[in-house]
């Protein structure tokens, strides 16, 4: 009898397949319902490793944020997975920008990030000569990753270990006995542990868990421009959505992303903007999505993002503004999406959220920064899961 079975394939069910594996917990299947690797949340990325700056101190997110930027560096080089660690720039343009920025600084050191320090115009303009003259917040831990590389690194490591990967398996119910698969059913095992990403309200709901919450996606859009950038480039936080704006992303490969925006996606995995419409309706017929849209933060966040989504020539702006050359390089970049959860009252979910049972364990929020935490939360659900 199997004794795990993971549900999703992603960053997160690769990292906690590796770490049950490393505690010999016993035999482990991954099911995921593509044929291969990171197609979804895990490859769409911008393939950054947050420092822990924008967490909120003492949650979740802030403690495994921290580690896991550590290990994640750690693990990219010892096993040769293509990083850099070029730092994070967070710039405040007026004085209302620079009292967020302040207190975005005071947020990161009391999470522990180390060597944060306020650059004057002067420094930002030498370290970033392309980028407005502004005062700005410097994490030079910040780092990029390949995240598809590093996905397929991390479960190449896990099937070493035995654990066993079985793709074009959808799980499409669960019962007492059961999961119902595309494939067609197997016994269902010891315990199952629900990594399903954009799907992950759906699997619980299956085991009649997680009534309470459901997942709205949210598409963001990134496209390659011409600014020749040396980190990382943000624009300071408004801390009221879960959501970091424009920014600029540089590249292993040399190109330049700026994004994300944030706008509502009728569709859970509809990139280019494809209407889904029994996933649409499902959405709009439960009181959590009204909820959270008639809220006055939510409204006004929704109508800045829906201009760069529609409107190339506002997300060009949008770019310009924190910069100090024209963008005459434009081009569409990678588009994902964020499964957002959303409790019974409209309010987003910021930080990670997990239900344990005896016999499942449901991830429903581990997006931004899931990827940076992955081996970290592993790490700490492993050991919820065995009681360790």
């Amino acid at each position: 009898m199997v004794d795990y079975a993971i549900i999703g394939g992603g960053i997160i069910g690769n990292a906690i397949a590796r770490e049950l594996s490393l505690r010999g917990a016993g035999e482990i299947n991954v099911l995921e319902k593509e044929n291969s690797l990171a197609l979804h949340s895990s490859g769409r990325n911008s393939g950054v490793i947050h420092s822990g700056i924008n967490q909120k101190p003492g949650s979740l997110k802030a403690k495994l944020c921290l580690s896991g930027s550590s290990m994640l560096r750690n693990y990219c080089a010892e096993n040769k997975v293509p990083y850099e660690e070029c730092g994070t720039i967070v710039i405040a343009r007026n004085t209302e920008e620079k009292e967020r920025l302040h207190r975005l600084h005071k947020m990161g050191e009391e999470a522990g990030v180390s060597g944060l320090r306020i650059l004057s115009s002067k420094e930002l303009v030498k370290r970033e000569p392309y980028i407005i003259e502004s005062t700005a917040l410097l994490s030079p831990t910040g780092a990029i990753v390949d995240s598809k590389y590093l996905v397929r690194t991390i479960a190449k490591e896990a099937e070493s270990r035995g654990v066993k990967y079985i793709f074009n398996c959808q799980v499409r119910d669960i019962n007492d006995s059961s999961i119902i698969t595309s494939l067609g059913s197997v016994k269902r095992p010891k315990h199952i542990i629900n990594c399903a990403g954009l799907y992950a309200d759906n699997v619980a709901q299956m085991m009649s868990e997680a009534d309470d919450y459901m997942i709205v996606p949210f598409r963001g859009e990134y496209l390659e421009v011409n600014v020749p950038i040396n980190s990382m480039v943000y624009q300071v936080p408004d801390f009221i959505h879960p959501f970091l704006g424009v920014h600029l992303t540089k590249t292993l490969e040399g190109k330049v992303l700026a994004g994300p925006n944030a706008m509502l996606s009728f569709g859970r995995e509809s990139y280019a903007k494809e209407f889904n419409f029994n996933e649409s309706i499902d959405m709009i017929t439960k009181p959590h999505f009204w909820k959270m849209i008639s809220k006055k933060s939510f409204i006004k966040t929704a109508y800045l993002n829906s201009k760069t989504s529609f409107s190339l020539g506002k997300f060009r702006e949008e770019v310009e503004s924190i910069t100090n050359i024209s963008i005459t390089r434009i081009q569409p970049g990678r588009a994902g999406i964020r499964a957002q959860l959303v409790n019974k009252d409209g309010e987003m979910v910021d930080d990670f959220k997990i239900i344990y049972r005896n016999d499942a364990t449901h991830i429903l929020n581990a997006v931004s920064p899931g990827l940076t935490c992955s081996l970290a939360f592993a790490s700490y659900v492993a050991g919820k899961i065995l009681n360790e």
